[in-house]
């Protein structure tokens, strides 16, 4: 009878061991971004002599849950190179849509959207060109993408400062995570707990 018990609680444990891979799978997406507003078409926009666009990250990429990861970027180019631009002003009502397209651990698509506002100049000192999006997470299928972004709630997008540095480029960071169904949590659960007689026994010894 002891042997069994015992075998039990192993086999509980081995379970709970096995399932643990599931807490790091491997996460793949795409991403792509769009603007709206005056001057903007699909993935730029066109103010003053500068243009604001934006690269997705097509990848597709893979990332382990709870790391690091790509986004894409904001470029800022300015159209007079190797002249200065002049200072420019978004216009009101501008905003930017970035689209995620997750194929693994399972399929589905989310998005961040926000407004896109500030002035951009041909030194990042005096711009103030700034995304802020109207939430920083997003589920899908159970995977967490979170963006990284300032005190402010918002990622700054500075402009070019030599012609060297034209586009200038801001990569979006963010973090990713997957949450592990009901049922891996409740087999690692069982496993967990079954051990704890086990270890009440040896500690009697």
């Amino acid at each position: 009878m002891q042997i069994l018990k015992r075998a039990a609680l192993f086999s509980a444990a081995a379970m709970a061991i096995g399932a643990a891979p599931v807490l790091s799978q491997t996460v793949s997406y795409t991403t792509a971004g769009a603007f709206t507003g005056t001057g903007c078409a699909g993935t730029s926009c066109t103010e003053g002599t500068f243009t604001l666009s934006f690269v997705g990250n097509v990848g597709p990429n893979a990332y382990l849950s709870g790391s690091q990861i790509d986004l894409g970027s904001f470029q800022v180019q300015c159209n007079n190179a190797p002249a200065t631009c002049p200072m420019a002003t978004i216009p009101g009502g501008t905003t930017f849509t970035l689209t995620i397209t997750q194929s693994a651990p399972t399929g589905g698509t989310g998005s961040f959207t926000g407004t896109v506002s500030g002035q951009v100049a041909f030194n990042p000192d005096f711009s103030s060109l700034v995304w802020t999006p109207t939430t920083s997470s997003l589920v899908i299928g159970g995977v967490t993408y979170s963006l990284t972004i300032d005190n402010s709630g918002n990622i700054q997008i500075p402009g070019p400062t030599l012609t060297s540095q034209n586009p200038n480029v801001t990569q979006v960071k963010g973090h990713v995570d997957v949450t592990p169904e009901p049922s891996t949590v409740a087999l690692m659960a069982t496993g967990i707990v079954g051990l704890v007689p086990l270890a009440r026994r040896r500690r009697r010894k």
